[in-house]
């Protein structure tokens, strides 16, 4: 669009060239493009004669006849220019060129010229983010696909604020904004080499692709940065600022989005090994490796909540007493990849979790398992089914993570016992008072709790004597070997003990055989989950076995 803007100005003057430059917005166009001799003449008159002119006169001129010094030759182009302003500071100019032989430019000519700046700033000045002054996103990765070449080096550097999230705590949003503003006129005005470009990727996230830069050049431009963002004062603040940074060839990466996600790894290394710092992506490091694939997983999951690609499953858990009559339920979750495969979810959670995806993740287990049982809420309730839903320490630590559930229990008019909870100890101790906020709501609305992988913690006895919860489910590492270590059994009797005189239910979990079922009888315990009484199925499954299963009543009215 600006390009049809720019040709109807040269048809209306009749010239060679219209000339944009604009450091502010990233803008450097010649329209059209001029040969190869003339190319290099008219760029060293836009960016040092006529730019400083700009600066200095904030008024159209008209050079009809320049001699770049005294005596010296008539330089072979007229030019009729207008700084383009914003306020009272020139942030680029535009410019017409006609050759010596072509009639000379006339203030009528200035006319036409001042008609078509407001349009043409309006659409330029849409190219960049008000707040940073730094190119908008899509504009960003339009100009980097636009200039790659593979016979050039590029790099590209990923820069994250390290101290952000305290700043807008101690001081407020408004001394946030002004730290990710001045950042952002920092890189754009001070710092990017000529020709680079640069975008706020969001929050306190930057990148910048450096043109015509070497490995150790783009490492050198990272040091800068951050020494140039660590020397900043910010009133607001009251505080300094640092980042880290990550650096990647652009070249060697293969493409553009393969080379953010490598040097964003970087960064994140950078952030591990002490933070203030510039890495360089090394796909021979081990942690590289690692934080390159979490934030692949990381973008797997969000891509799968997006598309709803999540598919819930359950598993018995069975009263060891009478184990033919199954009438609770884990909620397990998969995830089906574009193959349509279904995946464990476990071996993504530490990505989720490093990446904050796992309250989003918990919310949409909660609505879709209490979507799924709605509809035969009643007859299940009748029946005594309880589906136990997992959480983690992201959710249970948020304030209004509790007045989701109950709102979203009420609103299905699903029976409150008939959902429980569990997380584990370490997802409790990531708050503790938080957590005790958390089940004191659930337990108001009617719901258990349950306390999993028991036995694991670092404190589990303190945990229980904090914790108001209704279950512990003994971890499997105590059932597995139950039949040949001693110690094991011994700690599984202190359990139950314990949870007997604190009138709590016991969950067995990995109970692959009969042989263990029994021995779990004789010490006690009350529930068991295994493979020995199923393997997770989905949900739909699960609750359409049940709602067909006999009932003693139906057994009984066989019979006669």
């Amino acid at each position: 669009m600006t390009d049809v803007l720019l040709n109807a100005l040269a048809s209306r003057l009749q010239c060679t060239h219209v000339v944009v430059h604009a450091p502010s917005w990233f803008v450097d166009v010649v329209v059209p493009p001029p040969p190869d001799g003339a190319a290099e003449t008219i760029d060293s008159l836009t960016r040092h004669l006529l730019w400083t002119m700009a600066r200095e006169k904030y008024t159209p001129q008209i050079l009809n006849r320049m001699r770049l010094k005294h005596g010296g030759p008539v330089i072979p182009y007229r030019i009729l220019f207008c700084p383009l302003m914003d306020g009272s500071d020139a942030i680029g100019l535009v410019a017409v060129f006609r050759s010596q032989s072509q009639p000379e430019f006339l203030p009528a000519d200035i006319e036409v010229l001042n008609e078509t700046v407001p349009g043409l700033q309006e659409r330029l000045g849409g190219r960049v983010e008000q707040h940073t002054g730094l190119l908008r996103r899509p504009v960003f990765e339009l100009e980097v696909a636009q200039r790659i070449n593979p016979d050039e080096p590029a790099c590209v550097v990923y820069g994250d604020l390290d101290q952000m999230h305290a700043i807008n705590e101690i001081a407020g949003f408004a001394a946030g904004d002004e730290v990710l503003r001045d950042i952002g006129r920092l890189w754009q005005s001070r710092l990017l080499p000529t020709g680079s470009v640069a975008t706020h990727l969001s929050g306190d996230r930057y990148a910048a692709v450096l043109f015509n830069h070497t490995m150790n050049q783009a490492r050198s431009w990272a040091e800068r940065a951050r020494e140039s963002i660590e020397a900043l004062k910010f009133r607001a603040a009251q505080t300094h600022v640092t980042a880290s940074l990550g650096v990647v060839s652009l070249n060697d990466a293969g493409s553009f989005q393969r080379a953010l996600a490598a040097a964003e790894t970087a960064c994140r290394v950078a952030k591990e090994r002490g933070r203030n710092r510039v890495e360089i992506y090394e796909i021979a490091d081990a942690t590289m490796i690692r934080r390159h694939e979490e934030v692949r997983e990381s973008r797997m999951m969000s891509d799968a909540l997006d598309d709803n690609r999540f598919v819930l499953h359950a598993q018995p858990i069975v009263k060891l007493a009478t184990p033919g009559q199954c009438s609770h339920f884990e909620v397990l979750l998969r995830i089906k990849d574009q193959d349509g495969r279904l995946i464990s979810v476990g071996e993504y959670m530490r990505a989720a979790d490093r990446y904050q995806l796992l309250e989003r993740l918990d919310r949409w287990v909660v609505e879709n398992v209490l979507q799924l049982i709605t509809p035969q809420a009643q007859r299940l309730s009748e029946l005594g089914v309880r589906f136990a839903i997992n959480l983690t320490g992201q959710s249970i630590s948020q304030p209004n993570f509790a007045d989701f559930v109950r709102t979203a229990v009420k609103q299905h008019n699903v029976p409150a016992g008939m959902v429980a909870f569990e997380f584990t100890e370490t997802a409790a101790v990531r708050n503790i008072g938080a957590t005790k906020r958390f089940i004191e709501r659930i337990a108001d609305l009617g719901s258990s709790i349950a306390l999993d992988d028991f036995g694991t913690g670092l404190s589990s006895l303190m945990h229980l004597k904090e914790l108001a919860i209704n279950q512990i489910k003994i971890d499997g590492t105590f059932i597995r070997d139950l039949l040949t270590n001693e110690r094991s059994e011994a700690l599984v009797r202190a359990m139950v003990l314990i949870a007997e005189q604190l009138q709590l239910e016991t969950v067995a979990e990995y109970i692959e055989s009969e042989a263990v079922a029994g021995k779990l009888r004789t010490l006690g315990v009350r529930y068991g989950q295994g493979y020995l009484y199923g393997k997770p199925k989905a949900l739909s499954d699960a609750l359409a076995d049940v709602l067909a299963a006999p009932t003693p009543q139906r057994a009984r009215a066989a019979k006669r």
